[in-house]
């Protein structure tokens, strides 16, 4: 890529930094891109691999691969620190708790890969020695590679920096990264699945930045939303964990952080819903949520777009910090709790498939807040510049989800007909176990197809279907054909639901992956039901 460079900036502080290191590190005597050229400018991919092979030769025990490769054919690098080497296997060996950081699945979102870079520079300059102790660290700090590449200027309106402009929100397909954990349809996410499949990591955290309502936050976060997160995760995310690391940011830095949100109507849309603090959506589309289903700890950061970029750079690092102290404190407990969801089963439990909000019990102070309109130095286009204003209003806060739809979770799911490669492919993916066999002579159930509801619009490249019909008793011919026989019974049993289940919001048939298979009004999945 080309860097965007201006050649005359009307914004104060030009030339490079040479502010002292930030607090917790204690060699750093190297600047990295953002902070050579004073957070007017984001890191490019070459420099980002420039920086990762710096830390990885003078920082002791820091390894540098690569985890897989973008549509465009560039390598996806992520530094490992505790472990032999950067292969899932000596990752997995070492016994410790494990923890990935990645950034960038929005490359107009830069603030965590630049965060992710200076906090590795101290590393290795000697800071937080500890964490090795007891964890394993894996940095990804440039997930989207290409759309880092495609730097523009206008790929973000409105946001405050970097002004020699930012990548795209996409990746070279045009898809978002960020909504095809599920259906895996870009070669970044299966990598990036392959990854947590394959290391394990048992808390994975994603940087991203947020605009949207005028707030007085720096960073609002997010567990796993899921309500088929592990109750013990879940637990630990809200009641303990976040809690702490808001008020520990808060003390440290005065940066205020809290539940990823907006108050209806913040981007232009007509607001129908009741005035109130609404999260995202639920569906494991998204990191953190499909994290959460797979039973470990899903965590999401965004940094707030209208705060000048040296703050959200400050922000994202600080918040990752707590987060992996955290983990360092409790690395047995993590393990523990980790282990304790891979033993829950689902057979036989009622299962949430798709899930409605729902708010905390009771109203909280949301701290909104103010922006100036400042032109950009180069368009002249408008940028929001926050203000330091955090103004309470008490509303309900809509950040938790509860199931709306829900099915008691069978024995075993059946996968009959041509959809059976196409659907090996994607369980081989995901890491779910599965079995070739020919279809069980017990009793089976077959989903009898009503209706399909096909949006009228296409969704990452998808028109996304609804089924509606029935499960009813299975012909008995089909005993003896080949099939994918698929248990419930096993650690991903959770997310072998979401994926199987007809009437699932994020499910196969969902994204239209069995389209060519409802023959006959028929799902081609059966189920086997708990015993």
């Amino acid at each position: 890529m080309t860097r965007l460079w201006i050649a005359a900036l009307a914004v104060a502080a030009a030339g490079c930094s040479t502010s002292a290191p930030t607090a917790g590190s204690s060699a750093a005597v190297w600047q990295t891109p953002a902070e050579a050229c004073d957070y007017r400018c984001t890191s490019t991919y070459d420099e980002v691999r420039a920086v990762l092979g710096r830390v990885a030769a003078e920082a002791d025990g820091v390894r540098l691969g690569t985890f897989g490769e973008t549509v465009e054919g560039r390598a996806l690098p992520f530094v490992v620190w505790g472990a032999p080497d950067a292969t899932p296997g000596a990752i997995c060996q070492t016994g410790k708790a494990r923890v990935l950081v990645f950034a960038n699945i929005h490359a107009g979102e830069v603030a965590g890969k630049d965060a992710m870079l200076e906090l590795l520079r101290d590393v290795a300059g000697g800071a937080h020695r500890e964490w090795a102790d007891s964890l394993v660290v894996m940095i990804a700090p440039i997930y989207n590679a290409d759309g880092n590449e495609r730097a523009g200027y206008d790929h973000r309106p409105y946001q405050l920096g970097p002004v020699d402009g930012v990548g795209t929100r996409t990746n070279a397909q045009g898809l978002d990264l960020n909504r095809d954990f599920v259906k895996l349809a870009s070669p970044e996410a299966r990598a990036l699945v392959g990854l947590i499949r394959d290391a394990d990591p048992h808390v994975v955290v994603d940087l991203h930045t947020t605009n949207g309502t005028f707030m007085g936050y720096h960073l609002t976060y997010a567990p796993g939303l899921s309500p088929n997160t592990p109750r013990g995760i879940d637990a630990d995310l809200w009641d303990r964990w976040l809690p702490a690391i808001t008020d520990s940011v808060l003390a440290s830095d005065d940066f205020a952080i809290y539940h990823y949100g907006n108050v209806p109507g913040a981007f232009g849309e007509e607001a129908t819903a009741p005035r109130g603090w609404y999260s995202y959506s639920p569906q494991p589309r998204y990191s953190s949520n499909y994290v959460g289903v797979r039973g470990r700890y899903g965590i999401l950061s965004e940094a707030y777009s209208y705060a000048p970029y040296r703050e959200r750079v400050a922000v994202s690092r600080r918040f990752v910090e707590e987060v992996l102290d955290r983990a360092w404190a409790e690395a047995s407990h993590v393990r523990q709790r980790v282990a304790e969801a891979d033993g829950e089963r689902v057979m036989g439990e009622t299962v949430a498939i798709r899930a409605t909000w729902e708010a905390l019990p009771q109203p909280v102070d949301i701290l909104l807040g103010e922006v100036d309109t400042v032109a950009h130095p180069v368009t002249g286009d408008p940028m929001y510049q926050r203000r330091d204003v955090r103004e309470p209003e008490r509303m309900p806060a809509y950040v938790r989800f509860a199931p709306s739809e829900t099915v008691t979770a069978p024995a075993m799911y059946v996968v009959r007909g041509p959809v059976q490669e196409r659907v090996a492919d994607l369980l081989d993916a995901h890491g779910v176990a599965y079995r070739r066999a020919a279809v069980p002579r017990s009793d089976r159930e077959a989903f009898r197809v009503d209706s399909v509801r096909t949006a009228e619009r296409a969704f990452q490249d998808v028109r996304m279907q609804e089924v509606f019909g029935a499960w009813e008793p299975a012909p008995a011919d089909a005993s003896g054909e080949a099939a994918l026989v698929v248990p419930v019974d096993q650690p991903l049993g959770r997310l072998v639901v979401m994926l199987l289940e007809p009437r699932s919001d994020d499910g196969l048939v969902a994204w239209g992956l069995l389209a060519d298979g409802l023959a006959e009004g028929r799902v081609p999945i059966e189920r086997i039901p708990a015993p």
